[in-house]
């Protein structure tokens, strides 16, 4: 009978080294290509998120702007924020007749309140104001300028109700409560009713409406964030002594031209950076 003797044999130590440092390298490769990927992946997703939030807050600040009444814009703030205001226009038309002291009931005669297709302007709830002939931001704000009056209500020559739209000559009174200071060559007039901040604070841009106040609001903790990540320095005194990293900034006040307001806002999140210089043509010829 033969027999065989079988030996069973291991890894040498050399052997298992070799795996090893075989094992270390490709995993080293792997998690290499694996955190270029993820990283890639993070600064497409911030850089789109960054760039899709901050073409948001600029359109709706650009389409606002431009239905800004005329001369209503004025900036203010400091170091910690600077504030763009002014007051959008809820309906422009055309007057034909103002009231002067002998009424005894102040009333504006101006064109019906509908759109080509008929359809009614109706008083918004709240304080609602007419504006004529507004050269400067006071005229606007303060109402003791003899630009503004407050609104209390529309009636017609029909049933007295604006908004049916059974008025015979197409020209319905503006109640009023009190006397306008001066006449617009075009014969003009703005309803109005609130003013809109858009704000730089705390490296976020906020937006926010509040009443039309002589003196201009800032801002302060709570109010509505449209954008994060912003990043200007702000100056000290933005309206006297405007510095190139300012957020807004009034090039023109010219009533013989339109009014720009520039825009210049820039955005940074994990080292994305997206800047916007956006000059916004407002009507400005009251």
């Amino acid at each position: 009978m033969i027999s065989t003797t079988r030996r069973s044999r291991g890894f040498t130590l050399i052997e298992l080294v070799t795996v090893i440092v075989i094992l270390g390298v490709a995993s080293a490769g792997i998690a290499s290509f694996v955190r270029g990927s993820m990283q890639t992946y993070i600064d497409v997703s911030t850089r789109e998120q960054l760039l899709s939030e901050s073409r948001f807050a600029i359109e709706r600040l650009k389409r606002e702007l431009r239905n800004a009444l005329p001369n209503s814009v004025r900036i203010t703030g400091n170091t910690s924020y600077h504030c763009m205001e002014f007051v959008p226009i809820n309906w422009a038309t055309v007057y034909t007749d103002l009231p002067d002291a002998g009424d005894s009931t102040y009333e504006i005669d101006v064109v019906a309140l509908h759109d080509i297709n008929n359809v009614p302007y109706e008083l918004p709830g709240g304080d609602n104001f007419a504006v004529v002939y507004p050269t400067r931001s006071e005229d606007v704000f303060d109402a003791n300028n003899g630009h503004r009056v407050t609104v209390s209500g529309c009636s017609d020559d029909g049933d007295g109700d604006c908004t049916t739209l059974d008025d015979s000559d197409n020209i319905v009174q503006l109640e009023v409560t009190g006397l306008l200071a001066q006449e617009s060559p075009a014969s003009r007039v703005y309803l109005i009713d609130r003013a809109v901040s858009y704000c730089v604070y705390q490296n976020r841009l906020i937006r926010y409406e509040n009443d039309l106040l002589v003196n201009q609001l800032g801002a302060f903790p709570g109010l509505p964030v449209i954008a994060e990540h912003v990043a200007n320095v702000l100056s000290a005194d933005p309206v006297n002594n405007p510095q190139e990293d300012d957020p807004f900034r009034i090039i023109s006040t010219s009533l013989q031209s339109n009014s720009i307001a520039e825009i210049r806002l820039r955005f940074i999140d994990n080292n994305e950076q997206i800047a916007y210089q956006q000059e916004i043509h407002i009507a400005n010829i009251p």
